[in-house]
């Protein structure tokens, strides 16, 4: 459904302005990998693809850990055993000459680290990865 509020812009080369309804404004990415696309907003990644069988779930997550496309690891800010909360930065990517955090979904613990600064990964490879946390899932006030 759309919202007829809120307006897509395409800018070229991949890049969207996303204006919202109380006239704030959004920059996202999109890239085409055959019959999927990588969408980046907010520092999150998401992948759009036909509806297929179902499969065995957890893939929401492990794509929001991985890089939207092809892209250099700047930056590390975890370590294997580090507690974070949904939204921390785990690890800073650089792609087309910005910079592409990669956040946690939720509260969790880092169970691995599948890069190293100065590697180039592709997208759809799971760069950290975490064990849910039971802690911070009540709503904040």
């Amino acid at each position: 459904m759309s919202n007829p509020a809120a307006a897509i812009t395409s800018l070229g080369n991949g890049a969207f302005r996303i204006g919202r309804a109380d006239g704030t404004y959004r920059r996202a990415y999109a890239v085409a990998d055959g019959d999927r696309t990588w969408v980046f907003l907010d520092g999150r990644a998401w992948v759009v693809e036909p509806r297929r069988r179902t499969g065995t779930g957890g893939t929401r997550d492990a794509a929001a850990l991985a890089a939207p496309m092809p892209a250099t690891v700047a930056q590390i800010h975890v370590s294997v055993g580090t507690t974070v909360a949904a939204g921390d930065a785990l690890i800073t990517l650089e792609a087309m000459k910005m910079e592409l955090p990669v956040r946690s979904p939720t509260a969790a613990t880092v169970t691995a680290i599948n890069c190293r600064v100065g590697e180039l990964v592709q997208p759809g490879v799971p760069l950290v990865s975490l064990r849910d946390t039971d802690q911070d899932r009540e709503p904040q006030t």
